[in-house]
């Protein structure tokens, strides 16, 4: 199974967010945070749009995979990484 670490493009407020950091969290799948303040609007900058055509958190970037959407993320993260059954 896959060990390296991940890195969960998010924001606190946004609740699938939260879930991901959560699982990520929960299974010790490596990981760090990049804080994308949706309020700020530093979900539309350019350096963003790069990561996430559609501007929405979450977006993981996992080596040259980017997977975007809450229920796709927790999908791959499951199916690329050990996680408890």
């Amino acid at each position: 199974m896959n060990t390296q670490e991940v890195t969960i493009y998010m924001d606190y407020i946004s609740q699938p967010s939260r879930a991901v950091l959560a699982f990520c969290i929960f299974n010790k799948i490596p990981h760090k945070v990049v804080e994308v303040r949706v309020m700020k609007g530093e979900h539309l900058k350019p350096e963003f749009k790069a990561i996430n055509p559609f501007r929405k958190v979450p977006a993981i970037k996992d080596g040259d995979r980017v997977v975007v959407e809450s229920h796709s993320i927790l999908r791959y993260l499951a199916s690329t990484r050990k996680v408890a059954p």
